[in-house]
């Protein structure tokens, strides 16, 4: 099967903290479970480089656009290769081909009609000569009377259009801005309701939060939207008459999705629409809520207007995770930053953790006293402590070996069985369920392993003391393949003692071989580190 996984692009605005890498982490599980199953995956994301919040960041820090792309293109990078996201590719929409692709598909929807002129009204600061976007538009809230922006109020959340701010200002020189004429371009994304409608029938998988999102978008009926925007960064218009404008961030953006998977086809010699339509072919869109109406209403309309009809798209969309009870809030300084997690402690513990509190169908708490006990109590007390006694008594009663032995067909029928319910699971964004589901193998070991004191048996029964170890050691086998999509770095450490190579989904039984020292694969965390945690955090020491 040929698969395409899709993580949301980060804005090239800021470090990358622990909400967005909640949301973000089921593409590496995807791809990393698709990949064992033996399908052709591409697994990509990129920074997402132009729009308002880039040139508002590079401002605040006094630098340029580019130059805010460039370091943060790079710390993204750095970060998801810290924590184990295995992109095929990382691209980003400010690259040449990027820009290239999009403004040949914006050609081909103009041919096509799908795109067409139109003269609007919009604000328009007279001091600083230069059309002003929401975001740069400051006035009073007209819902609870707090200062504003055009594009919501930070203070009741409420949503409302600019227009209706009172006391409408220019953010940058605080002058009052008039409406002025100008012509830009429109998509025609009514055309598409249809195209849209068919994909909410054939939907298959998708998360109840993108289902009523879609259905509120065709209740109310899909509207056209604007192409361009008075603006100086981002993708130049390849039309006349345009020279003054740039392509909106809305629509260059999901276009990511395309280009990527073009660039990375074409280097692997591959035709993309044999990914993007192909009948053993699909694509998964991993993001949060906030993002659910560009990747089910805009895109899905824009690959009909190129013509890639009926993509087989599933949508991982993930509610909000909190942090000891709040939003994540950059500008409150109220966040859990990924490289600090990755440089003070192990980055599978977290990929569990996040994994198993994730907002999968509601908001989630990340609470540093409950990560702590979920990791002493699940990593080191159980998963760790199974397979390092387990490898020890085997090594040290079996001459370093795998004894020889006999699987268990009970046990052996159960291990099969998870790998078919787990498979279903993970391909339906069912993450939390199945990383129980394994830990329930692994608890299900420690018992095995206790309940038949080994220890006595060595002596008193050896050839039932070695039928016991070697389905012990069948089961932390299958371990290593089943947690790898979750905790990659853990089980190639498992892999490399019992010398296993690369797993594959599906149940394997290790008859024979050497078993290497294990290397520890976790530690204890002292739960004092909870307390001083949550108080570096109110300290804004992050």
């Amino acid at each position: 099967m040929n698969i395409i996984i899709g993580n949301a692009w980060p804005y090239a605005n800021g470090p990358l903290h622990l909400g967005r890498i909640a949301v973000l982490l089921p593409g590496d599980i995807l791809a990393r479970y698709h990949r064992m199953m033996g399908d052709d995956v591409v697994f990509l994301s990129g920074t997402d480089c132009h729009g308002t919040p880039v040139t508002m960041k590079a401002q605040e820090e006094g630098i340029t656009p580019l130059e805010a792309v460039e370091k943060y293109h790079a710390e993204f990078q750095r970060c998801f290769k810290l924590l184990g996201f295995s992109f095929d590719i990382f691209d980003k929409t400010h690259s040449d081909y990027h820009k290239e692709k999009v403004k040949e598909f914006i050609l081909e929807l103009y041919k096509k009609g799908y795109i067409y002129e139109k003269v609007i009204e919009q604000t328009f600061c007279e001091n600083c000569n230069e059309y002003l976007s929401d975001r740069y538009i400051i006035g009073i809230c007209p819902k609870c009377g707090e200062e504003a922006t055009g594009d919501g109020c930070e203070n009741c959340n409420g949503e409302f259009d600019s227009s209706e701010l009172i006391d409408m200002r220019c953010k940058s020189c605080n002058s009052k801005p008039t409406l002025k004429e100008t012509k830009h371009l429109f998509f025609t994304l009514s055309k598409f309701e249809n195209d849209v409608k068919r994909l909410y029938i054939r939907q298959y998988g998708w998360r109840e939060n993108a289902q009523k999102i879609l259905k509120r978008y065709l209740d109310e009926g899909l509207r056209d939207r604007a192409v361009t925007r008075d603006f100086n960064w981002g993708v130049d218009v390849p039309l006349n008459g345009y020279e003054d404008k740039k392509i909106f961030v809305w629509i260059e953006a999901v276009m990511g999705y395309l280009t990527a998977s073009m660039k990375c086809l074409e280097e692997r010699g591959e035709d993309y629409k044999e990914y993007w339509e192909g009948e053993d072919s699909r694509i998964y869109f991993i993001h949060g809520k906030d993002n659910i109406p560009f990747h089910t209403v805009i895109f899905p309309a824009i690959l009909a207007g190129l013509g890639i009809k009926n993509p087989n798209l599933r949508i991982i969309s993930s509610e909000h995770l909190k942090l000891e009870g709040k939003s994540f809030s950059t500008v409150k300084n109220w966040a859990l930053w990924a490289d600090y997690v990755c440089n003070k402690y192990n980055v599978d513990s977290f990929r569990y953790y996040l994994t198993l509190n994730s907002p999968e169908d509601k908001d989630t708490d990340f609470i540093w006293r409950e990560y702590i006990n979920i990791h002493n109590n699940d990593l080191v007390n159980e998963l760790a402590s199974f397979i390092n006694k387990v490898l020890v008594f085997s090594r040290k009663n079996y001459s370093n070996r795998i004894p020889s032995g006999k699987m268990d067909q009970n046990l052996k029928n159960d291990i099969l069985n998870l790998y078919f319910n787990l498979g279903d699971k993970i391909e339906e964004g069912r993450f939390h369920e199945s990383l129980i589901d394994i830990m329930n193998l692994c608890k299900k070991g420690n018992k095995y392993f206790e309940s038949n004191k080994v220890w006595n048996l060595l002596s008193k029964d050896p050839s039932k003391c070695k039928e016991v170890i070697y389905n012990c050691i069948q089961i932390i086998v299958n371990l290593s393949n089943l947690l790898y999509p979750f905790m990659p770095n853990t089980c190639d450490k498992i892999k490399i003692s019992l010398n296993l190579g690369e797993g594959i989904w599906s149940f394997t039984e290790k008859k024979e071989g050497i078993i290497r020292e294990c290397s520890i694969l976790f530690n204890k965390i002292d739960k004092k580190r909870a307390t001083e945690e949550v108080i570096r955090l109110k300290e804004k020491k992050i």
